[in-house]
This record gives structure tokens, C-alpha cells and sequence, in this order.
């Protein structure tokens, strides 16, 4: 049976990771993450190395787009495992998850980053992955 595409719950998906992002990056692990890359505030300026960041919309943009790649991918690759409930689709997703968080892991040892990173980063991965699968793989259409 070939999968449908459910744009609605594609869009939701997008959004629930953007959220998550936001909680994770904001209001849950904002001092940690900055702390990890050495950044500081001085008032409402972010500071990296002493040297004022630029604060280009460019990763964001980039991050919606990234979640829309994630989203459709997730959605193919539930299609070929024939995922069908939101409990399929989460373990699909908690896999690719993961999989990122071993990635990210990997690559903050070989940098000597802070372990706090690949904590924060690795999990956020972990969660927003799940998430985008439960939300795909329970929404099907019909």
C-alpha cells in the first residue's frame, strides 16, 4: 500500500520542532549551551571569543529549512518501514535521533568540546526526532 502524503502533518511536524528548539535552546538548557561554545551576554549583545556575534537570520532560515528536509525524510522513511501508528513512527524517529546524537557526539569529542554540548545537542536530536516521528507515523492519511 503506497503511503500518502499527510501535508498537515508535515507542517505540524516543522512546527513541533521548531517549538521544541525553542524550549530546548531558551527556557531549558540556554545557559549550558552558551557556556559549551564559550558564548557570553553583555546586555543584550551575545559575545564569542571577546568579539561581538553577528546575529544574521541565516541559521535560522537555514534551521526551517533543515526541518522541512527532516520532516519529508521522516515521513519516506516510515513509508519504507511501513510505519503506521505514532508508536512506529516514534521508534523510527527516536532512531534516527540517535543516530544524530551519536553524530554529534563523535564530533564534539574530536573538537574537545564540553561534553554539556553533545548532552544538550545529542538529546534535543533525540527528542525532536521522536517527536517528528510519533506526529508522522500517527497521522497518517487515509
Amino acid at each position: 500500500m503506497e503511503r500518502k502524503t499527510n501535508w498537515i502533518a508535515v507542517v505540524v511536524a516543522i512546527v513541533a520542532g521548531n517549538v521544541i528548539g525553542f524550549l530546548w535552546y531558551g527556557a531549558l538548557f540556554n545557559a549550558q549551551w552558551m557556556a559549551g561554545h564559550g558564548i557570553t551576554m553583555e546586555g543584550e549583545i551575545p559575545y564569542k571569543n571577546g568579539a561581538p556575534m553577528d546575529m544574521s537570520p541565516t541559521p535560522m532560515i537555514f534551521n526551517t529549512i533543515a526541518m522541512i528536509v527532516y520532516a519529508l525524510l521522516v515521513n519516506w522513511l516510515l513509508g519504507l518501514t511501513n510505519a503506521r501508528t505514532w508508536m512506529d513512527g516514534a521508534k523510527v524517529g527516536g532512531t534516527i535521533g540517535l543516530i544524530m546524537a551519536m553524530g554529534i557526539t563523535t564530533g564534539n569529542m574530536f573538537a574537545q568540546n564540553p561534553s554539556s554540548l553533545s548532552v544538550v545537542d545529542g538529546s534535543y536530536s533525540l527528542v525532536a526526532f521522536t517527536v517528528f516521528g510519533a506526529i508522522l507515523g500517527g497521522w497518517q492519511k487515509k
